[in-house]
């Protein structure tokens, strides 16, 4: 009945710009979202103006034009992520890319393994080429959008995506493609903010540290991730006690959302269910 109401308030407020855009010629799926109602539509027939399948963005946040501004930034310099197609407040048309979103491309591989030397050597290969993709893609993004800012001492800052999670990343496999979207939180910050999100996203999805003691699977990946990024980017310095706390503080953000039956984890916690190898 929610999908019903908001394709309703959709049809009614685009079809004027948008003719095909009726309740007879449009097909609905509405994509996870934390914070705003992102829709997927197909269209019976192909519109003049639009691709037969977008994504429809469709603001409750005051963040639309910051998205908008950074989107059209990142596109400038090559980064691969969606094409804006349309906007009209509150909604923000962009272009469907193709591929799995990494999470899933991920963790339905890992299914029943805890470790990568279980999985058949191509199947280990295309996680390990996805993750290292992931960690190029941010390197570039922190390099490229680099800022100084000055306080009592001189910081470093970067453009930081911002609630950086797997589902972020849609990975085009068949072309070695990674695209990123969703960037309505990014803001100036820590570039080890962007990788402790990641090594969080790693930890709590499933199969991940709140299904198995010591998932050593994930273990592996956020060590490949964290050396392929430093690779990429050696300007950038690899600081071990930040990158634990933020990730704790994650986990402990991550457990609050999802009311798990956990307790909030500490640094000495962390290290003692997880590993001294990050």
């Amino acid at each position: 009945m929610a999908l019903q109401k908001v394709q309703s308030r959709m049809v009614k407020d685009l079809k004027h710009q948008i003719p095909e855009f009726n309740q007879n010629n449009i097909k609905v799926t509405e994509l996870p979202s934390k914070k705003n109602s992102v829709i997927n539509v197909v269209f019976d027939r192909k519109p003049s103006k639009l691709p037969k399948e977008v994504v429809v963005k469709i603001f409750r946040t005051k963040n639309i034009v910051h998205e908008i501004n950074i989107l059209n930034r990142l596109k400038n310099q090559n980064f691969h992520v969606p094409s804006i197609l349309f906007f009209q407040k509150p909604y923000l048309i962009l272009e469907k890319v193709n591929g799995t979103n990494l999470c899933d491309f991920i963790n339905e591989k890992l299914k029943g393994t805890k470790s990568l030397d279980e999985l058949d050597s191509s199947v280990r290969n295309q996680i390990i080429q996805s993750i290292e993709k992931l960690a190029e893609y941010l390197s570039q993004l922190h390099e490229k959008n680099f800022v100084r800012k000055r306080y009592k001492v001189k910081k470093k800052y970067v453009l930081c995506k911002g609630d950086t999670r797997l589902r972020d990343f849609i990975f085009d496999s068949a072309n070695g493609i990674l695209y990123a979207v969703d960037f309505e939180d990014s803001y100036e910050g820590n570039h080890l903010d962007d990788l402790a999100w990641i090594c969080t996203s790693l930890l709590d999805t499933d199969p991940g540290l709140f299904e198995m003691e010591e998932p050593k699977h994930k273990i592996e990946l956020i060590n490949v991730f964290l050396r392929k990024y430093y690779q990429s980017n050696v300007r950038f310095p690899f600081k071990f006690n930040y990158l634990a706390e933020q990730i704790i503080e994650k986990l402990n953000i991550v457990i609050e959302r999802r009311n798990l039956p956990f307790g909030r984890f500490s640094k000495d916690k962390f290290i003692e269910h997880i590993s001294k190898e990050i």
